[in-house]
């Protein structure tokens, strides 16, 4: 739902009704028709603004309705116009925040919270998992502020979004650490959520947390922890079914066939059955997506990557090292990547990951695959962080990272998931970007520049982006050309 944030009151007029019918299409499930009244508020809103540069309440609603539109967008399944509203989103809020007219710290991590789902929903894995994770330190640290309390149901919002992108496309120890939490934080703050306009939205990510519980703990057979996430989940999944929207349903279908599953697992079959066959018999579509993506299986945790990876390429030094990863940081909880360690650290614990990925992608793909997306994501939390080793070291890591993403965006689109190798060799281009400097005196840094611009080119062409392609190739001709 826009929130004002108390710069505004909306009028009684054409704005106000647009803005209200939005507003309640979104509460009751129905986001996807939410998008022409939300452009129509942004039209007015700018009309109201245009000529009036300090008309801050304009603005405000703009940026607001810009951001709610983008998640009516992905609901429709127009991700590329979604990125583009967050965009607009963004910029918004920064006017504002340097206007000193609010503290947009809330809003900017929400824009990232939703990039990261809009990314999700593109395939591109890893920018999700890297922008999500911004997210939640950021409301992390709204919650331990002065007005934490406020902000505490939107923080278990995030982390229980922050669960199924890690569940998809990271470390599913991290994402039930993740889920456990949002799910524990959604239970306690049960009082004032249910008190809130957004209560039936809360509800909804309650179900997400849940679900990620269920599947992780379930696949590493702790079943009474998942048929207890399956009993909140379907508990809450059926109270938003009393709506008339499709996606509770959905959601209340899912919930009854993951409980179906997991209690015939232990050998309790009629109860099973009973979940499955109401469950088909209400939606089978969305049933049998649900039983696919449990056979589907889990990635591989960190843990279980480099236990793999001692196997296949006998013992190496760093292992401990490595495994302790696993284990939080001093004074972080591990439900993010950045949790694992200090961005100073960050660095070096990622050249560590990235020694075994290329030995080991030819002996077990799967393990190198997840122990080179570790190393990506600390390098580029490293690099966001602006430790002192990527600002000052950038000639001894940057190149580390830049082959590492050129061996693993490669093995991606070898396996076919082409959506994580251009996300990848999207990486792997900025990453060339800042080798140039250190080009004109090495030619070994000029080559692999160029060696990740012309790979990123050529996913391009293949994605069908001949534009973009030619681009790539081009800057890969200027480097080698010395312009």
């Amino acid at each position: 739902m826009v929130d004002s944030g108390g710069l505004w009151t909306p009028p009684e007029d054409e704005l106000s009704e647009a803005l209200q019918t939005a507003q309640v299409l979104i509460e009751e499930g129905r986001a996807d028709e939410a998008g022409p009244y939300q452009q129509r508020v942004i039209e007015l809103a700018r009309e109201r603004a245009e000529g009036h540069p300090n008309h801050y309440e304009a603005k405000h609603l703009m940026a607001a309705t810009q951001y709610e539109l983008a998640g009516s967008l992905n609901a429709s399944g127009r991700h590329e116009e979604a990125l583009a509203a967050l965009h607009e989103a963004q910029l918004g809020y920064t006017e504002l925040q340097d206007a000193g007219v609010l503290d947009a710290t809330s809003f900017l991590a929400d824009i990232r919270a939703r990039r990261a789902m809009t990314q999700a929903h593109r395939g591109r894995g890893a920018t999700a998992v890297l922008e999500m994770d911004g997210a939640v330190i950021a409301y992390g640290q709204l919650v331990g502020g002065e007005d934490g309390l406020k902000h505490q149901p939107d923080f278990a919002r995030v982390l229980a979004m922050n669960a199924l992108i890690l569940r998809r496309y990271g470390d599913p120890a991290l994402a039930v650490a993740s889920a456990d939490a949002a799910t524990q934080l959604f239970l306690q703050l049960a009082d004032q959520i249910n008190e809130s306009p957004q209560s039936l939205s809360y509800a909804r990510y309650l179900c997400t947390a849940t679900a990620v519980s269920a599947d992780v703990h379930a696949a590493e057979g702790r079943l009474d922890l998942a048929l207890e996430a399956d009993e909140i989940g379907l508990t809450t999944a059926d109270t938003l079914a009393d709506s008339d929207s499709a996606t509770d349903m959905r959601t209340l279908v899912a919930a009854l066939t993951r409980k179906g599953r997991h209690l015939g697992v232990i050998g309790r079959l009629m109860e099973s059955e009973a979940c499955l066959r109401t469950a088909y018999e209400t939606n089978a579509e969305t049933a049998a997506k649900v039983v696919e993506e449990l056979d589907r299986g889990l990635p591989l945790t960190l843990v279980a990557a480099l236990e793999n990876a001692e196997i296949k390429l006998g013992p190496f030094e760093q292992y401990h090292r490595l495994v302790a990863l696993s284990e939080p940081a001093p004074g972080m909880t591990l439900a993010t990547v950045s949790g694992r360690t200090d961005p100073e650290s960050a660095a070096v614990r990622a050249t560590e990951l990235a020694e075994l990925v290329q030995p080991l992608l030819l002996l077990d793909a799967d393990a190198a695959l997840t122990l080179g997306l570790e190393a990506h994501y600390l390098f580029a939390i490293s690099s966001e962080r602006e430790s002192l080793r990527m600002r000052y070291e950038t000639a001894k890591y940057a190149p580390i990272w830049a082959r590492l993403l050129l061996d693993i965006s490669e093995a991606y689109y070898q396996a076919g998931r082409t959506d994580m190798a251009l996300d990848l060799g999207g990486w792997c281009a900025e990453v060339a970007t800042a080798l140039i400097p250190f080009t004109d005196d090495d030619a070994s840094m000029k080559d692999l520049a160029g060696s990740c611009y012309r790979h990123h080119g050529n996913l391009l062409a293949a994605a069908g982006d001949l534009a973009a392609s030619h681009h790539a190739h081009e800057a890969a001709q200027q480097l080698q050309l010395g312009r």
